[in-house]
Formats: structure tokens, sequence, C-alpha cells
């Protein structure tokens, strides 16, 4: 099993993503996965504006569907309790992931309303409301 850690300490999460800006008046986040024997198996990064979101840094084995779709998840739902209503991500490594979970693609960048991607997978593109 994997543990999202979430890490909301400005000073950590300079240390942890050295190439995001954390600058200017804007909610920054990340999440850690942790096995149970406490192996760190990767690292996602948010930053929220207003009722955006971005989601970056992903940093895990992105063959692991699995593990990318919860970092994906934990970042969403740190975004929307914190009042973010769309997000975005422009990491064309995770696609498959993306849209599984209901992104939109346009111009290399993939959007979409958070309740929506949140919404369990098996209840998308089946023509089941």
């Amino acid at each position: 099993m994997i543990y999202y850690k979430p890490i909301t300490d400005k000073s950590v999460l300079k240390e942890m993503f050295p190439n995001e800006n954390l600058d200017g008046d804007f909610i920054y986040g990340g999440y850690t996965g942790l096995t149970q024997t406490g192996e760190n198996v990767g690292k996602i990064f948010m930053k929220i504006d207003d009722t955006k979101c971005y989601v970056s840094s992903l940093e895990c084995d992105v063959s692991d569907t699995l593990l990318v779709e919860g970092f994906v998840r934990a970042a969403l739902n740190f975004c929307a309790n914190r009042s973010a209503y769309m997000a975005y991500c422009g990491d064309e490594r995770i696609e498959n992931v993306l849209l599984l979970l209901g992104f939109q693609k346009n111009n290399g960048i993939y959007s979409g309303d958070i309740p929506t991607l949140l919404t369990g997978s098996c209840c998308k593109h089946s023509g089941v409301e």
C-alpha cells in the first residue's frame, strides 16, 4: 500500500522541488508517496491560483499507472479542499492516466474541472450517467 503524505511547509517544498518557483501569493503543496516500510516512491507538486490549480513536477515510475493515478488524485483532492475548481497539467508522460481521469488535451495542456476529474473512472466514457 502507498501512503500519500501532504507537504505544505514552503521551505520543505523549496528543497523538494528546486525547479519550481514558489514566489507569489499562491497556495503551494506537494505529496510524497511512501510504502508501508517508509520507502519513498515519488513526489508531486501543486500550485493553486484562486480557483485554478497546476499540477507539475511528478517524479515517480510513470509506467506504474496506479501510482501515477494516486499522485494525481491526491493532488486534485488537495487543491479541491482549498477551493480550486479547474486543474491543469502539462506532463505528457502521463497522458494515459490524465485522459482516463477525464482531462481534455488542448495544445499540450491537459485540463478539467476537479469534481469531474475526481469522479470514478468507471463512470467516464461509458455512456452511463
